[in-house]
């Protein structure tokens, strides 16, 4: 694939950037390897980059522009989203208030059975493309990095894309990884899980209502 190679490693240095900064797709990681395991954080990734992978191909086809270029389809998405993620938020919030219920201590903490596979990767997939930002992303940072005289402006945004999504695939696994480790020693106490599901709860709710003040610039 033809790359503008300075152009290229701009790309990759913002790319990288943009992986490590904190949003709903990392913390959604980092909860479910805290309260579930390594082998949860997993599938939420996997999820997440399949999300990725279909942003990009939106991008590529010119879906993406249409969804920006409506205020109706724009504004769906962004309330649909920020829906999600309020009860997303929501329901961590109600994990912590049955965890104070229950009373702190370190004996056989009471936590919700673990939800399935199919669940996880079902809620990281809506998580990640119900965000319309990762819409903005791709029509305002990426064509700062698209050389259309070397080749197809969409193979090149579609590129551009996969990259940055296995780059955050590998980014989120070891985020999955990590809390996996830590949840074995933090989750045996039922006040540890209540105050992290209490913080998951509100960096939620934060992130749904930054999504609702999102506004619809993009040139």
């Amino acid at each position: 694939m033809p790359f503008d190679p300075h152009l290229f490693q701009l790309y990759l240095v913002a790319a990288m950037v943009l992986v490590i900064t904190p949003g709903p797709d990392s913390l959604l990681v980092l909860s479910r390897g805290l309260t579930e395991g390594r082998r949860a954080g997993f599938v939420a990734t996997a999820g997440i980059t399949v999300g990725n992978v279909i942003q990009a191909l939106l991008a590529a086809v010119g879906v993406s522009a249409l969804i920006a270029a409506s205020p109706v389809l724009f504004d769906a998405l962004r309330y649909a989203g920020a829906a999600y993620l309020a009860w997303i938020g929501t329901r961590a919030l109600w994990g912590a208030v049955q965890a104070r219920r229950n009373g702190g201590g370190t004996a056989e903490p009471v936590r919700p059975p673990p939800a399935s596979t199919r669940v996880v990767f079902v809620n990281a997939l809506l998580t990640n493309l119900l965000n319309p930002k990762i819409i903005l992303f791709y029509l305002a940072f990426v064509p700062q990095f698209v050389a259309p005289e070397l080749g197809s402006v969409a193979l090149q945004t579609f590129t551009y894309g996969i990259i940055l999504g296995g780059l955050g695939c590998l980014y989120l696994l070891g985020v999955a990884a990590a809390s996996a480790g830590a949840a074995r020693a933090l989750l045996t106490s039922r006040t540890v899980h209540g105050v992290l599901d209490a913080v998951a709860g509100v960096l939620f709710l934060g992130f749904a209502v930054r999504l609702l003040l999102t506004e619809r610039r993009f040139a």
